[in-house]
C-alpha cells in the first residue's frame, strides 16, 4: 500500500505526533509512506521512525492553494498512491483538491477538534469530498454526523499513546523550582483559548486555603501567555504557579507530579490526559470532547464542567485530600489505556479502515 501523509503546519502538537507514531506504525509494517509538508517544518523534518519515509517539499499556501494541490496530484500519479491522508484542516482542502486532479486514490482526513465545523456551503462541500473521515474520539464523531456525514463514512479510532515517550524518570523537582515537600500540580498544552488556563489559575486560591504548599506548574507556549501571566499577578500568585514554556520533556513533569490537571473546554480527545493516566498519575479533568471517554468519575479520576473554577477548585482539594483513593483511580486509568488507547491498536484500526477503502473500490 502506498501512503501519502498531509500536513501544512509549521509547529508540532498532539496531532503531528498522532500522525508520527501512525506513519512509524506503517513503516514497521512494510508498507510505503511518503510525507508531504511545508520546507522546514517540523512534520517534514521529523525522521518518523527512519529513512525508508519519504518527503515532498510543497508551499501550502492555503486552504484552497491550486498550485500545492496540483503539485500533489503529480506525487499522487506519479508514486500511484493509494490513500492520501490528511492531518489538519487545510491539508484536508488541498488533498481532496490533488485527489479531484489527479483522478486517483482515496481521501482520508483526521478530524482532531471537537467543534462543529462552520456551516456554509464550502464547508458542506469539504467535507462530502473524503472517503473516510476519522473521529479522534467518539465525541468527535457525534458533531461529525450532526455536521451530516454519514456513518459509512465515519470512523471512530481514538488517539493514542507510546509506551516507549512514557518511560522516563519523573523530573528532579528542583529543575522546575519546586521543593521537595510540595504538593505539586502539572498541567500541560498549549497557551490557547480552548485549554483554559485562566479558569485553572482562578482555581489555585481556593486550593491555597486548604493546602498552602501546593505549586502548579503549567507547561506549554502560546498567544495568551501574556494575559495569563497578567491573570497570575492580579491573583498574587507569582509564588504558587510557574509557565514553563514548551517542554519536550512533559512526560517526565506528568511522571512527578501529585496531580495532573486539565481545564480545557475543548478538546478532540486530551491526549495529555491520556498521558498522565498511562502514567499511574491522578487526574482531575473538565468535561471538554473526548474527555470522558477517559475520565470515568469515580472509577478512572475526577470530572467537572468547564469553564467553572469553584467546581474545579472542589475537585483538586478532594483529590489531594483522598490521595489514597485518587492513586487508585490512577490505576484503573492505566488498565483502560491499555485496553483501548495504546498506539498499536490505532495503527492496527487505521490501516484496517485503508484496507476496508481499497477493498470497495
Amino acid at each position: 500500500m502506498n501512503v501519502l501523509h498531509l500536513d501544512e503546519q509549521t509547529g508540532w502538537r498532539g496531532g503531528e505526533q498522532q500522525a508520527s507514531w501512525l506513519i512509524q506504525g506503517l513503516v514497521k509494517r512494510g508498507h510505503r509512506v511518503i510525507i508531504a509538508g511545508r520546507p522546514g517544518s517540523a512534520f517534514l523534518t521529523s525522521d518518523h521512525g527512519g529513512a525508508r519515509v519519504e518527503k515532498v517539499a510543497l508551499p501550502f499556501l492555503g486552504e484552497f492553494d491550486l498550485l500545492t494541490a496540483w503539485k500533489l496530484a503529480g506525487v499522487v500519479r506519479k508514486e500511484n498512491i493509494d490513500i492520501l491522508h490528511a492531518h489538519s484542516s487545510h491539508a484536508h482542502s488541498i488533498a481532496v483538491c490533488a485527489r479531484k486532479i489527479a483522478g486517483r486514490g482515496k481521501v482520508v482526513v483526521s478530524r482532531r477538534v471537537s467543534f462543529r465545523p462552520k456551516d456554509h456551503v464550502l464547508n458542506r462541500w469539504k467535507y462530502a469530498q473524503p472517503d473516510l473521515i476519522i473521529a479522534v474520539s467518539g465525541k468527535v464523531g457525534e458533531v461529525m454526523r450532526e455536521f451530516g456525514v454519514s456513518e459509512s463514512r465515519l470512523a471512530v479510532i481514538h488517539s493514542s499513546v507510546d509506551w516507549s515517550r512514557l518511560e522516563v524518570e519523573p523530573i528532579p523537582r528542583t529543575e522546575i523550582g519546586v521543593s521537595a515537600d510540595a504538593l505539586l500540580l502539572v498541567s500541560v498544552g498549549a497557551l490557547v483559548g480552548h485549554k483554559d488556563h485562566e479558569t485553572l489559575v482562578a482555581a489555585m486560591p481556593q486550593v491555597l486555603k486548604h493546602f498552602p504548599r501546593v505549586r502548579l506548574v503549567i507547561a506549554g507556549e502560546g498567544a495568551l501567555r501574556p494575559a495569563i501571566e497578567a491573570r497570575i499577578a492580579a491573583l498574587g500568585l507569582e509564588d504558587a504557579v510557574t509557565l514553563l514554556g514548551h517542554r519536550a520533556d512533559a512526560p517526565r513533569l506528568i511522571r512527578a507530579a501529585d496531580l495532573y490537571v486539565s481545564s480545557s473546554w475543548s478538546e478532540g480527545l486530551g491526549t495529555s490526559v491520556l498521558e498522565a493516566l498511562a502514567c499511574e498519575t491522578p487526574v482531575v479533568a473538565t468535561v471538554a470532547g473526548g474527555v470522558p471517554e477517559m475520565v470515568r468519575p469515580g472509577e478512572t479520576g475526577y470530572l467537572v464542567p468547564s469553564r467553572d473554577p469553584p467546581a474545579l477548585a472542589a475537585a483538586i482539594i478532594e483529590s489531594l485530600a483522598n490521595r489514597e483513593n485518587a492513586k487508585f483511580m490512577a490505576r484503573n486509568g492505566r488498565c483502560l489505556v491499555e485496553e483501548l488507547f495504546l498506539t498499536e491498536r490505532m495503527v492496527e484500526r487505521t490501516v484496517l479502515a485503508y484496507d476496508m477503502l481499497l477493498r470497495d473500490g
